[in-house]
């Protein structure tokens, strides 16, 4: 045979056995390593006395430390002759339903089990959502069952529709365990969607294997809860009568761990991308892998706390953003696991830009191309260019700036934006929102709209104070944006009922944070004329429309860093040679003989 084939399919074989691979993960647990009731975010309680469908005696209490508690490092659940709530019996059936939930995975318990005729202990689960109907439809998994009167043996079972005690066809198998009233043992299910394994400390004694049939045979393709109880007497347990001078029973827990088996693929580390400097607490994991060890590096100035060596840590944050790293000991798993974490920018001074059209060109901006409405955008130099056709204003069409860094504006609050538009189509509405790490939007009124949109083909900054405006109602109602963190904007344009169905263009040259609102440009304020400029773009010359002008005058064009880049004097009428400028915005400033001046601008292409 060819070598290069034989090489070809031993490659395609490891990176197959590899891609395939999958280990176990500890998803949930109690080790029981407190004091007092049990934890409640863990477990609830099936509580009541009427039977339980199989004629019991107890009733099973509600977070009653006589029945359920934790000492020693072990759950006790303790069944107790006594009268209660017109029963002879108290006891106690924890459940894990709606605190954990799980389909598929191992599940496994260690504990030491009760003795006595009428006791009846159980390690099991049920369906969480009963979808295919009330019992035994949705099924049952007993991963362990004993009755006291038949000492040392344990057993395991399903039911289902098609199989269950009461039509004598249920699928169970037994096992000795000699010692189960005075030792610990480990009880535990391994369920797949091919097939259900119960075991005694690792010896597998059950199988159910799925038929592919239907639900009558294997509902066991639903999500099932676990519970722990000491039944009292029933149609089993108390099958040869109930003992009255053996209590209390109990039986110990030591722990209760469920794994699950995920793809080697799908390890990653959590935590957050982004955290502000000096911020402590930040919590960073990574899959509980079973059997695996841990080694955890953050960047420098940071500090771990707690955690080193299990696969959760706590962080103490420095000044430097970079890699949460972790290094993974294991047969399939081994390897290091990444997550890099950006540090938000705190500005100093009073005025901070966050743009910087000419070194990183569109980085971070996203436009819009969701039919009927197109947004595009483009860089000039120095200047953001926004050209849209909006057909549908009622879907609020918008574009988004993502800064490089979250920014924190706990110190500068106001939010400037410098733009400039001719509003030839008198459709430039704008709005811009901010949104912070989580997505949260500051979209309660009052909102930063853009108001008077000024259409003079000169820039101005439009301004609005965040201070007290961090109300957010999307993608949650009723929240706040969190302003230590502030990830970019959104700018809404030609929208909602402000909108129509038209096309145009915008210029953006600066985003600014301050402390103050920064001064909108006003004719009537600083005494200065306007004029109309054309044609606007331009690459080669420019004219000026002002019947103001009369005989020489003098004409100055300064970029947009405020340096006059060409003076001369003309006429008013005279085209003006622009074809040696570089691209980018400029102003033009015109001083009459009479020493007033006027202002226009051109952007020059």
């Amino acid at each position: 045979m060819n070598r290069k084939f034989i090489d070809s399919i031993i490659v395609l074989l490891l990176v197959t056995s590899s891609s395939l691979a999958q280990v176990k993960v500890l998803v949930w647990n109690d080790e029981f390593n407190y004091t007092g009731l049990p934890a409640s975010d863990k477990w609830g309680y099936d509580v009541g006395g009427g039977g339980w469908g199989n004629n019991e005696l107890q009733y099973y209490t509600n977070a009653r430390a006589e029945n359920a508690r934790v000492e020693n490092g072990n759950l006790i659940i303790e069944a107790r002759k006594e009268q209660y709530e017109g029963r002879e019996y108290t006891s106690a059936r924890l459940v894990t339903r709606q605190k954990g939930d799980w389909l598929y995975g191992r599940v496994e318990a260690y504990a030491k089990l009760p003795s006595g005729r009428g006791t009846w202990p159980a390690i099991w689960m049920l369906p969480t959502n009963w979808v295919y109907g009330s019992w035994p439809k949705s099924g049952e998994i007993d991963i362990m069952e004993y009755v006291g009167y038949d000492p040392g043996v344990l057993h395991g079972s399903i039911h289902t529709e098609a199989y269950n005690h009461v039509l004598g066809t249920q699928k169970t198998a037994t096992i000795s365990v000699p010692d189960a009233e005075t030792a610990f043992h480990l009880y535990a299910l391994e369920w797949t969607p091919e097939k259900i394994d119960i075991y005694v400390d690792n010896n597998k004694y059950f199988t159910f294997t799925n038929e592919h049939k239907d639900y009558k045979t294997w509902p066991f393709d639903q999500v099932f809860h676990l519970i722990l109880n000491i039944a009292v007497g029933g149609n089993w347990g108390g099958a040869q009568g109930v003992d009255p001078n053996i209590w209390p029973q109990k039986m110990y827990v030591d722990y209760v761990r469920v794994y699950k088996y995920i793809d080697v693929s799908a390890l990653k580390v959590s935590g957050p991308e982004y955290v502000s400097p000096n911020q402590t607490g930040v919590t960073f994991n990574i899959q509980n892998i079973a059997d695996a060890t841990f080694s955890w590096s953050v960047p420098a100035g940071a500090t771990i706390v707690s955690g080193q060596g299990t696969n959760s840590i706590v962080v103490n944050w420095g000044n430097t953003q970079g890699d949460v790293s972790v290094e993974v000991t294991h047969p399939q798993a081994g390897g290091t696991y990444t997550k890099t974490v950006k540090t938000a920018v705190i500005p100093t001074g009073d005025r901070f830009s966050l743009l910087n059209v000419k070194e990183n060109g569109l980085m971070g901006w996203a436009g819009l191309s969701t039919s009927p409405n197109t947004i595009t955008l483009s860089t000039i130099d120095t200047l953001l260019k926004v050209n849209y056709s909006i057909s549908k204003p009622e879907d609020f069409p918008y574009f988004t700036y993502t800064f490089p860094n979250p920014v924190d504006m706990s110190n500068l609050t106001v939010l400037n934006v410098e733009m400039m538009t001719y509003n030839k189509s008198k459709s430039v509405v704008m709005r811009a929102d901010l949104f912070d790490t989580d997505g949260r939007l500051t979209d309660v009124t009052p909102v930063f709209r853009f108001y008077p949109v000024e259409p003079h083909g000169a820039f101005h900054y439009y301004s609005f104070d965040f201070n007290n405006n961090w109300g957010s109602n999307t993608p949650e109602y009723g929240k706040q944006v969190n302003y230590h963190q502030i990830a970019g904007v959104r700018f809404y344009v030609n929208y909602g009922v402000y909108g129509k169905a038209a096309s145009d263009s915008l210029w953006i040259s600066d985003v600014v944070l301050s402390n103050t609102l920064l001064t909108i440009f006003s004719p009537s304020e600083n005494k200065i004329s306007r004029f109309d400029i054309y044609p606007n773009p331009a690459s080669t010359y420019i004219k000026i429309n002002s019947s103001a002008l009369k005989g020489n005058v003098k004409i100055q064009v300064i970029n947009i860093a405020g340096v006059l880049v060409k003076e001369i004097i003309a006429n008013s009428d005279s085209e003006i040679n622009i074809s040696d400028l570089p691209n980018g915005f400029y102003s033009v400033r015109i001083i009459t003989q009479s020493n007033s001046q006027l202002v226009g601008s051109f952007i020059k292409l």
